[in-house]
């Protein structure tokens, strides 16, 4: 296409401006120049247009998940939740939802230091993605909080996720400057039905309900909470 243009560009100037070359020469010379030209300007032009689609890609990621663990950030979190309780297709429909949080979080950054808290944050991330279901939301809401999302569950299948999440917990070290750094988790989940009138905040009122009594217990432990439908 750029061979054609400039041939046909070349000719019009040659008529307008009446110079004396042959019919040979202006599409000769208006054809090699685009062949030696075009790559060079489409490959920066391409390579462009490469870097822009990944920094939108990249902004979108940001914009969605939490850097430090690689889950939804807790607005994303959030966002994904009510758009499924909105769906008339999930009215009346089960689902779990999980309030989990580090034991005794500021003490490990406070003995340790922040970037050994980053190292346990990132593992307990890595944890919460492998051992959620396909199906669920994994999100962090901020500090040592996080929370997962499950639709479709039942107590008996919440009840086997939290002890798999804390008996996972328990095995992982963490190696920071040549010490090893173990933590627990406490988490309190409640089971839920999407009313009509159902909201999120119900259900994290009776798992954080549930995660209090999980504290009291001594934490490195789970306690379950049935939401009631009038609250």
């Amino acid at each position: 296409m750029a061979i054609i243009l400039a041939s046909a560009g070349n000719l019009l100037i040659s008529v307008l401006f009446n110079f004396q070359t042959s019919f040979f020469e202006d599409v000769f010379r208006a054809s090699i120049i685009p062949i030696f030209l075009a790559p060079l300007l489409s490959w920066h032009l391409v390579g462009m247009f490469y870097q822009m689609d990944i920094l939108e890609k990249e902004m979108s990621r940001l914009a969605k998940v939490d850097d430090l663990t690689s889950v939804c950030n807790r607005r994303f979190f959030y966002k994904q939740i009510e758009d499924w309780l909105g769906a008339k297709l999930n009215i009346d429909t089960k689902y779990a939802f999980f309030v989990i949080d580090l034991d005794v979080f500021k003490g490990i950054n406070d003995r340790y230091g922040h970037l050994c808290g980053d190292k346990v944050l990132q593992k307990f991330g890595c944890i919460l993605r492998e051992q959620a279901p396909v199906s669920s939301v994994v999100g962090r809401l901020g500090g040592e909080e996080f929370a997962i999302f499950v639709p479709n569950m039942d107590a008996e299948s919440a009840e086997t996720l939290a002890k798999n999440i804390c008996q996972r917990t328990r095995d992982i070290v963490v190696k920071h400057n040549n010490i090893s750094v173990s933590f627990s988790v406490s988490i309190g989940f409640s089971i839920n039905i999407n009313y009509h009138k159902s909201t999120i905040e119900n259900a994290f009122k009776y798992a954080d309900l549930a995660l209090y009594e999980a504290k009291e217990s001594g934490r490195d432990c789970y306690r379950l909470s049935i939401a009631e439908e009038n609250s």
